[in-house]
């Protein structure tokens, strides 16, 4: 089995947020010494690629980390878990608050450069600003079922399956055909660390760059966004003010005089 796991880094909040702002083409621009780790689901999306890798010798994992700032540093800190491949992807051009946008990148590198990766993993909310459409809309760029908030995976006999909860249920899937999958964190896919000796190689490591590129659809670019009016509330609701005390004060006086009570 081939495994394709897609990666975007996240800001670091242990250090203060890096200026943003915006290029004359309306592009993101990132300033100072930004720092980016891995987000909890893109270690969970990871973490169940290697699981699957330790239980078959022969699965072979590739990764995919989105180009951004602190690139190299989060590429070697991956690249201690030695995948078969990892290369760092730039998107052309690169218009995240765009989700069509960027799932049909990401689709046509992976029907050029992945076309025999029967299971894609990534992050649920990979790359798309917490929106978590992107993995909603490359399935369907793909031609692939999406298989959401994916906790884990396993073998059994010759196909992986993987698992999610639904309340006090566990659902499994097969994958029987080629698959999207979006991983939420999860106790069993917690990111293991990774060897030393792995460590100290990954840090003289080189890393390649793969371009998506796809022509900018036509619409609103972000310089054209404008702060939204603040539109006066109307009708029967009425906001609590003060405190959490006296807001239940007021609703238990409110409930009373409607005849409730208990």
């Amino acid at each position: 089995m081939k495994i394709l796991v897609l990666l975007a880094g996240v800001a670091d909040i242990r250090f203060p947020l890096h200026p943003i702002s915006l290029s004359s083409d309306a592009l993101i621009q990132e300033h100072g010494s930004p720092r980016r780790l891995l987000s909890p689901f893109d270690e969970a999306a990871l973490e169940v690629a290697l699981k699957l890798r330790d239980a078959r010798a022969e699965t072979q994992i590739d990764v995919l980390l989105l180009d951004g700032v602190n690139s190299e540093n989060l590429l070697r800190s991956v690249a201690a878990f030695r995948p078969d491949s990892l290369q760092c992807l730039q998107l052309q051009p690169c218009q995240l608050w765009d989700a069509r946008q960027t799932a049909a990148q990401i689709a046509g590198l992976i029907e050029r450069d992945y076309p025999g990766h029967g299971l894609v993993l990534l992050g649920r909310e990979m790359g798309d600003l917490d929106e978590g459409s992107i993995a909603v809309l490359l399935a369907r760029r793909l031609g692939r079922p999406l298989l959401a908030m994916t906790q884990s995976g396993q073998w059994q006999n010759e196909q992986i399956w993987l698992m999610r909860e639904r309340g006090n249920y566990e659902e499994w899937l097969q994958v029987d055909r080629p698959l999207l999958a979006s991983v939420t964190n999860d106790r069993r896919n917690k990111l293991r660390h990774p060897l030393m000796k792995n460590v100290m190689q990954a840090k003289r490591m080189t890393f390649t760059h793969v371009a998506a590129s796809a022509t900018a659809r036509a619409g609103m670019t972000l310089s054209q966004l404008q702060t939204a009016p603040v539109i006066p509330r109307v009708g029967q609701c009425r906001l609590l003010d003060g405190d959490i005390g006296q807001q239940a004060k007021v609703l238990a006086d409110w409930l009373k005089e409607q005849g409730v009570n208990q």
